[in-house]
């Protein structure tokens, strides 16, 4: 029994996943474990499905249990995404490998870029050139290149690749048994607009749906595109940031400069750069214009508002997972719970009363159902009035 597991998003599964998938098969993976975003993602949008939906795609596409990373976790930056994901892989006791896509798919160099990034070598450049203004990534690779040389500082300047290092990195930090295990990411780029073959980036994809264009579904594994068309008809399963406009507008339109600065990412004074740009912009789009600059990137400004939008702040943001949520399985997921039964530690839930009242999980599960009943509205059409759709808790359960 060889347990594998990797940390996603599966918005939507692709085949370019799907392909992920069969190399940690090929590679000796008996179980694979998806953990994975759920209804909110790390640009700060609402995913194109729900989590239970996508759950059931990547069952359909090769996983065999899949758990939610916490929105806290989700809807972050790189290292505080990849740190939730792996503190969860370690917690479950019993998982043996994380795989994840790679440009490079060279894990001892990933490794050595992951011991330069951590270096207390290279904070001195790092404080420098963000002092002229760079963006924290664009600074860091410079710095690292300044110290450890261009090899090393040349695996940052790939987003898989970049992600890969934040793994690493969260792995050495909880001194994890987990052992990283890179995959050659083929065809299409990640957020490419041009298809390659039968590969499109998740981003190209969510373009094409959403102008509805069903022809994206040609880069789906069949089954998983049979679960996402029946989905499209279902308004609490498929998520349109756009439909939450309005709420996010009237959010921000509500907050002062100081409630603003209590939000995650918030720093410099990027309080008052956001507050001046809601004062001006009439839509989401133009305030995230007007918020970003060379300094602060775009996602960045989408993540902030929506953190604004769930209500989530700076203080009350969890330094770890509270619990590992279910969302679906297979009967070799069940092997996989029976496995690290005694050896997780942390909590595995499928529903709230399996919670400790008045505990830390508690707190944590009543936040990601409120950010769930906010993403049911992100489902609505716009001609429908007076009903309530809401996600609901369910799991899926597939052989």
């Amino acid at each position: 029994m060889k347990i594998s597991s990797v940390i996603c998003e599966f918005n939507p599964i692709h085949n370019g996943h799907e392909y992920l998938l069969r190399k940690m098969r090929e590679g000796g993976a008996t179980h694979i474990v998806a953990i994975m975003s759920g209804n909110f993602t790390q640009r700060g949008e609402a995913a194109i499905f729900d989590k239970f939906t996508r759950a059931s795609a990547a069952l359909e596409c090769g996983a065999d249990l899949v758990i939610e990373l916490p929105v806290s976790f989700a809807c972050s930056n790189a290292e505080r995404f990849a740190y939730g994901g792996v503190y969860i892989a370690d917690a479950l006791g019993c998982i043996e490998e994380l795989s994840f896509g790679s440009e490079t798919a060279d894990t001892l160099l990933l490794k050595k870029a992951a011991d330069a990034v951590s270096s207390v070598k290279t904070e001195p450049e790092l404080s420098r050139y963000l002092s002229t203004g760079m963006t924290f990534a664009a600074a860091r690779q410079k710095a690292v290149e300044a110290v450890f040389g261009r090899e090393a500082a040349e695996i940052l300047s790939q987003p898989n690749d970049i992600l890969a290092v934040e793994y690493i990195k969260a792995l050495n930090k909880l001194g994890s048994a987990v052992s990283p295990s890179a995959v050659k990411r083929i065809g299409a780029g990640h957020d490419s607009f041009r298809a390659e073959g039968k590969t499109a980036s998740a981003r190209n994809i969510r373009e094409s749906y959403y102008r509805g264009d069903m022809s994206c579904m040609d880069y789906i594994p069949s089954h998983a595109a049979d679960i996402f068309r029946n989905a499209r008809n279902q308004p609490c399963c498929s998520g349109r940031m756009s439909r939450l406009e309005p709420m996010m507008l009237y959010r921000l339109r509500t907050m002062t400069a100081g409630d603003i600065a209590r939000l995650p990412e918030i720093s410099e004074g990027l309080e008052n750069r956001i507050y001046e740009a809601v004062r001006s912009g009439t839509s989401i789009s133009q305030i995230t214009d007007k918020a970003k600059s060379k300094r602060y990137t775009r996602a960045r400004i989408s993540r902030i508002m929506t953190y604004a939008l769930l209500g989530i702040e700076k203080q009350e943001l969890p330094d770890a997972p509270e619990y590992i949520r279910i969302l679906g399985m297979n009967s070799r997921g069940r092997e996989i719970l029976r496995h690290a039964r005694g050896r997780s530690t942390l909590p595995v839930i499928m529903r709230y009363a399996d919670i400790e009242q008045g505990s830390g999980a508690e707190k944590m599960f009543i936040k990601e159902s409120v950010c769930d009943d906010i993403y049911a509205l992100s489902g609505m059409e716009t001609d429908i009035c007076g009903r309530n759709y809401t996600a609901g808790i369910r799991m899926k359960l597939s052989d």
